[in-house]
């Protein structure tokens, strides 16, 4: 039997689209070897997300040809679709398969391959070579899963493209306009993974808010989550993420009422400043991020709000930054994604004049990392002697050897006990908090958050 490798990049749509490319290469005959082993074929699904990713992308194409001198190596994923002809040059490199045609990768391995000699690039549908303008990746959800190998919780893209056009972002001319997964195949794909023993699934999408947009959201994000509760044997559904000016009243009373909709919000801030959000086209301001908060807050006690924000964006000054500080300690993020700007060539940013100095930057990411730490050692102290439920990983901590799991909050815990607890929901005491995680004993009381 032929033997297959995949290599992910980026963000949980990626790992989602790469679940489906394996189930798929898998049923065709192949099979999965281990990362040490040599392999007939290689699959690379990129991200282009930064300058920096692109770096990592072409560094992980050309680790791979070193290391499986003879496999044919299929290169996918955004930094194809930004950049196909980079990859061409290396090589080694036998196939890029642009955004919008990871499917037609089936069709090549049925039919046969060519050559590694000579580079065949499998060009997208996501602009029209003549008008420039972007399309919808009509072949979005042509791939399915109903596993996520290597994961106690699954992945279950609803949505992909995005038109918004974040003055810093590239992904909405490598993904397209939104597209929207048919309501009855998540369903259909929810079922099957918890058919496969999956108790929680995170919904994911590029822009996660604006699932149903194409449609005049005649079904949006609030319909997939009632009608997902009624899935039998499914308990804990997730957001990954979603844009603060997407949260309307009707999705938080949907959370707050719910037994299955984890607590854990994780808006996107980017900055707390006015003018910087404006020059990143984002479409809310500080209070109403701020006011949307407070809902969330008024609704359910002890929700979990996590954020992304950007350090250094261009034309930030050190009264900018201090807005996004003080935003931060109001708002009391639980865990807080902290990224440097780095221009991201043709977008509306990387043309700005103003750019910040690389040592201003690094100085401000370095104490609005320490702000953050502390304001989600604060949340979680607010747990120490209560109960809450844990979803145990499939595998032990590696450090201390304890069992972990994540509650509905996102709060890693770890917790002595057996193997047979693994992939199980269960109630622990919260004993005590570290910055990384807290630390609990096995509980048998009802009376616990999720």
């Amino acid at each position: 039997m032929k033997t297959c490798s995949f290599i992910t990049l980026g963000c949980k749509v990626n790992q989602y689209e790469t679940q489906a490319l394996r189930e798929a290469i898998i049923s065709s005959g192949y099979e999965e070897a281990p990362s040490n082993v040599t392999v007939d074929l290689c699959v690379i699904n990129t991200c282009t997300v930064t300058s920096t990713s692109d770096d990592k992308s072409r560094q992980q194409i050309r680790k791979v040809i070193r290391n499986n001198p003879d496999a044919t190596v299929i290169v996918t994923g955004c930094y194809a679709e930004s950049d196909a002809e980079a990859i061409k040059k290396i090589e080694g490199v036998g196939y890029v398969f642009e955004k919008g045609k990871e499917d037609k990768i089936i069709d090549l391995i049925k039919n046969g391959f060519i050559s590694n000699n000579n580079p065949v690039s499998v060009s997208s549908n996501i602009r029209d070579p003549r008008t420039k303008k972007l399309r919808r990746n009509e072949s979005a959800f042509n791939l399915k899963v109903s596993k996520f190998d290597g994961h106690t919780r699954a992945f279950l893209k609803i949505e992909d493209g995005c038109d918004v056009f974040c003055s810093y972002c590239i992904i909405p001319y490598v993904r397209g306009k939104v597209t929207s997964k048919k309501l009855d195949d998540i369903l259909f794909e929810a079922e099957q993974l918890v058919s496969n023993g999956y108790k929680e699934i995170v919904l994911t999408g590029i822009h996660l808010g604006a699932y149903g947009k194409e449609t005049g959201y005649q079904r949006n994000i609030m319909d997939v989550l009632e009608k997902l509760q009624h899935v039998q044997g499914l308990e804990r559904i997730r957001l990954s993420s979603i844009e603060v000016n997407e949260v309307t009243d009707r999705l938080i009373d949907i959370v707050a009422d719910s037994d299955k909709v984890c607590p854990h919000f994780h808006l996107p801030l980017q900055s707390g400043d006015d003018y910087i959000l404006k020059r990143m086209n984002r479409k809310y301001n500080a209070a109403q991020y701020l006011k949307t908060l407070e809902k969330i807050k008024g609704k359910m006690e002890l929700p979990s709000i996590s954020t992304d924000i950007m350090v250094g964006f261009p034309g930030e000054n050190r009264d900018h930054f201090e807005n996004t500080l003080r935003l931060c300690e109001q708002a009391g993020f639980s865990k807080t994604h902290i990224f440097s700007y780095s221009p991201r060539e043709d977008t509306p940013a990387a043309k700005m004049s103003d750019h910040c100095k690389p040592s201003e930057i690094k100085a401000r990411k370095k104490e609005l990392e320490s702000l953050t730490a502390e304001t989600s050692l604060r949340y979680k102290n607010s747990f120490i002697g209560r109960e809450t439920s844990i979803l145990v990983e499939k595998a032990r901590d590696k450090k201390t050897g304890k069992l972990c799991g994540y509650s509905g909050r996102y709060i890693k815990v770890l917790f002595d006990g057996t193997d047979a607890l693994m992939n199980k929901i269960v109630d622990v005491h919260i004993k005590s908090v570290s910055p990384k995680f807290v630390l609990g004993k096995r509980s048998f009381n009802t009376d616990r958050f999720n």
